[in-house]
């Protein structure tokens, strides 16, 4: 028999699924110190950081470009990258990594920094490889919160740009750079490497706004414009990782037009390596519940990532939800509550589903344990699966038949 904590005695009142999860819970407090025990080791290790491959550092000058920002025309060379297209060169076959930024400003020679990063790594076909996004602390005030929508509270205990460098260069190694405007994202993202001293080879990269003005015929070129022409999500917050995603989704159908592959002046080169010991804070944002519910909004948001978050920081996220649960179902504020922990946690969209599988076989288990399941609980199942964005899960249990209820009753 589980031990159950006594700030859980509460829940079992609620029978039916706040029952299960009440038992799930139950279980889980056996491990719980462990747990913490794990927390808190990553937490040093964290905090000992600088283990990784040794990079030389140097005082890096980056001038602030005199008048207009510079297009990123094919050929033109910037502090980090060549840019392709057009003319002269030869074809890189390398997957692309899409990069979008939020900043506090238009001038990093002003003070102006980078406050959110995303990276959508994709091959030429647009199919996914990889994904990254995370809050950035510059430092300072965010600048127009009405513009990227990230107020300085989000920020306070956000990674800085030094500490998510690794994980930054990791994903662009051995890849194209492609970014929307690309000449203003390079501006700060040189910006940002020169202030930690570290030198960045030269790389092929594509402005996909020129790219866009080559192949796509639109009224103007903005990312969103673009996007409601080819059809694509528009509704969501203006994010890091939803424009990169819209490059992504947008690159094969203009690359496809464009008929041949671009042409670079400069081959792949190896990116410094940096550790990559502090998760990312993803942006939970204002959830709304969609056609498929709270949690299914939420993993949409997040970024889907090859990189699994440590195991202490998604058994947290699994008890929250077993507790958020405990009623039978899920609502805006518990759903916001979730996303905060797993944006904290840096835990990606692939791995929450994968939580949520668990924590479903967990509910399963006890279901069947149970000799009578009644359409009411099945129901009750159900709902939970589609509110976690697994609909079917449960598509294999059938109620008890009125035999076996009447069989069960007699014994």
């Amino acid at each position: 028999m589980f031990g159950v904590p006594m700030e859980l005695v509460g829940l079992l009142v609620t029978g039916g699924l706040g029952l299960l999860a009440a038992l799930y819970l139950a279980e889980r407090s056996s491990s719980r110190r462990a747990a913490q025990h794990t927390r808190s080791t990553a937490d040093a290790t964290r905090g000992s950081r600088g283990a990784g491959i040794p990079v030389p550092r140097a005082p890096v000058q980056v001038p602030e470009p005199e008048g207009p920002l510079p297009f990123a025309r094919p050929g033109m060379r910037g502090h980090l990258f060549q840019y392709g297209g057009d003319g002269a060169g030869f074809p890189v076959d390398a997957p692309y990594a899409v990069v979008d930024v939020q900043t506090t400003g238009f001038s990093p020679a002003r003070g102006d920094r980078i406050v959110e990063i995303a990276i959508a790594r994709v091959d030429a076909s647009g199919r996914f490889e990889d994904e990254y996004s995370t809050l950035v602390d510059p430092g300072r005030d965010v600048g127009p919160v009405l513009v990227h929508g990230i107020s300085n509270s989000e920020v306070r205990d956000a990674p800085t740009f030094e500490e998510i460098a690794g994980e930054l260069l990791a994903r662009m190694d051995g890849a194209v750079v492609v970014a929307h405007n690309a000449a203003f994202g390079e501006r700060f993202l040189a910006a940002e490497f020169a202030r930690m001293g570290v030198a960045i080879p030269l790389n092929p990269a594509l402005c996909s706004l020129w790219l866009a003005r080559h192949t796509l015929r639109a009224p103007d070129h903005r990312l969103g414009t673009l996007a409601r022409a080819a059809g694509l999500p528009t509704a969501g917050p203006h994010t890091a990782l939803a424009d990169a995603r819209t490059v992504a989704a947008l690159l094969p159908q203009m690359l496809g037009v464009h008929g041949q592959p671009p042409r670079y002046l400069t081959g792949l080169r190896p990116m410094p390596a940096l550790d990559r010991e502090v998760p990312a804070k993803t942006r939970s944002g204002e959830l709304r519940p969609g056609t498929d519910g709270w949690l299914a909004s939420m993993v949409a948001r997040l970024p889907r990532s090859v990189v699994e978050a440590p195991a202490a920081d998604a058994q947290r996220y699994v008890d929250a939800l077993a507790v958020a649960l405990a009623d039978g179902r899920i609502l805006g504020g518990e759903s916001q509550l979730l996303a905060r922990l797993a944006g904290s946690a840096g835990i990606g969209g692939d791995q929450v589903l994968a939580l949520h599988r668990r924590f479903l076989e967990h509910l399963r288990a006890t279901a069947l344990g149970n000799p009578i399941l009644t359409t009411a609980e099945l129901r009750q199942l159900t709902t939970v699966t589609r509110g976690l964005g697994l609909p079917d899960f449960f598509d294999d249990l059938r109620p008890t038949s009125p035999q076996d209820l009447m069989a069960a009753r007699l014994r």
